[in-house]
């Protein structure tokens, strides 16, 4: 039954932000991604990457394993300490070599110097004291002007994020929303600043197609998006595709993100990507005991993790489920040079672990059994 709906199904033309294709979402529009946006501060710093024990580039190994995409992050006037080196000269250089492996490039805009996340939206220091309406029109010229470097050097993002997990909004306290900031007064300036960021992609993109991504955490909770999407909405805020990041410690288990990105495709019929995720094949300090994990951390259990959240994300309805990112699987574990242990996809000797074939191996066999 399974295969006679997939013969049927190729027969189908499938139309969305990516293109149309004459099948399901397969391994050739399926989105295989790796935030990888430490990359080059580690390698400065003598990580090697190996496969088989033997050197290679970390780019290439990631494209051998089956990855097609990978995430790079900007911020507007970064400090330089530890991996928080994400200028527009540095993160230019990492883009020509993705685009040099023929892989898909999502940009994502921090609109900070450093880390922005649920926690923090801190504002960059030079915009700092800035009013409203010169901030919403920066926001315009500093994307337009990032993106306009992009296209001159021929590495033009396939797709943008406006903002890094922007659930609590971004550019605080300006464009701050939820608890205390849960008025109109906020969403109204919240989504004109992300209409500005948006606006100064098409500006800087010009004749060119970039697809627009909004990006939550929350990845497992239904509610947090349909109250966050339904404002975005409700303030007509142009957008193409829905990221979120799942991170089951944090964020559920496989069966909330499975939840959630049905209600997504159901009820805002967009598409989707989980463009945050990672796992442990180690104990870690950092990640505390959950009643969410619900796989052992070791590398099989980081393997059996990434399989269910990628089949996951293919079986959203409508085909809506677009791809999935691991979040700095570059992390060597090693002192003083800015890994997590046991949460990259490398072990300590820069070898990468049989789990970063996780996604491939999902999309394949979930293909060939006609999901």
């Amino acid at each position: 039954m399974k295969l006679k709906r997939f013969c049927l199904l190729l027969l189908i033309p499938f139309c969305g932000p990516f293109g149309c294709a004459t099948k399901p979402v397969g391994a050739e529009k399926f989105l295989i991604g790796a935030d990888i946006s430490a990359a080059a501060t580690l390698e400065k710093s003598g990580v090697v990457y190996r496969e088989n024990n033997k050197p290679n580039d970390l780019f290439a190994i990631l494209k051998n394993n089956g990855f097609n995409a990978i995430r790079l992050r900007i911020f507007v006037n970064p400090n330089k300490e530890g991996i928080v080196t994400n200028d527009l000269p540095y993160t230019l250089d990492l883009a020509k070599r993705a685009k040099a492996h023929n892989m898909k490039l999502l940009l994502n805009f921090h609109y900070s110097d450093t880390w922005a996340d649920p926690q923090k939206q801190y504002k960059p220091a030079a915009w700092a004291n800035m009013p409203f309406d010169e901030l919403k029109q920066t926001v315009q010229s500093y994307t337009a002007s990032v993106i306009e470097a992009f296209k001159k050097e021929n590495v033009l993002p396939d797709m943008v994020q406006i903002g890094n997990e922007i659930t609590p909004g971004m550019l605080w306290p300006d464009g701050r929303v939820g608890g205390d900031y849960e008025n109109d007064t906020q969403w109204e300036h919240f989504t004109s600043l992300l209409k500005a960021g948006i606006a100064g992609v098409r500006q800087g993109a010009g004749d060119a197609k970039v697809i627009i991504m909004l990006h939550i955490d929350q990845g497992g909770k239904k509610d947090v998006t349909k109250w966050f999407f339904s404002n975005i909405n409700k303030y007509q805020v142009p957008y193409d595709i829905i990221g979120v990041s799942y991170y089951p410690w944090w964020h559920g288990k496989i069966e909330d993100l499975n939840d959630n990105l049905n209600y997504i495709a159901t009820e805002f019929k967009k598409d989707v990507v989980v463009v945050e995720t990672g796992y442990p094949y180690a104990s870690n300090d950092r990640m505390k005991p959950s009643e969410n994990q619900q796989f052992p951390l070791t590398p099989q259990g980081q393997y059996d993790l990434l399989y269910a959240v990628t089949k996951t994300v293919l079986d959203a309805p409508g085909n809506h489920g677009r791809g999935v990112f691991y979040w700095f699987p570059e992390s060597i574990p090693l002192p003083g040079r800015g890994g997590r242990g046991g949460l990259g996809l490398f072990d300590p000797n820069g070898n990468v672990l049989p789990s970063a074939k996780a996604f491939a191996d999902a999309v394949r066999k979930e293909m060939k059994q006609g999901k």
